[in-house]
């Protein structure tokens, strides 16, 4: 499954990198509405292993296609999903 970026997720300045590891060590997820026929998905977590902050990351899959279209800083919308 490749990656596809957006430029929307570049819009909050969040490098590439830390968008990813938030995905790999995720403190939390849910599904969230999203386009017809894709599984849309918001990830929170840590931007690197070295800090207490967390970022928010929404992504949207179909097939073989994986589009990252948010990223930034948490916001209270999503703060339930730290555990």
């Amino acid at each position: 499954m490749g990656v596809i970026w957006t430029e929307t997720a570049a819009k909050h300045d969040v490098p590439r990198n830390d968008i990813l590891w938030a995905l790999e060590h995720a403190t939390g997820s849910e599904k969230v509405d999203g386009r017809p026929g894709w599984t849309t998905r918001v990830w929170v977590g840590h931007p690197h292993a070295q800090t207490d902050r967390y970022i928010e990351v929404i992504a949207a899959a179909r097939g073989s296609e994986f589009v990252i279209f948010h990223a930034m800083p948490l916001s209270d919308l999503h703060r339930h999903l730290i555990t």
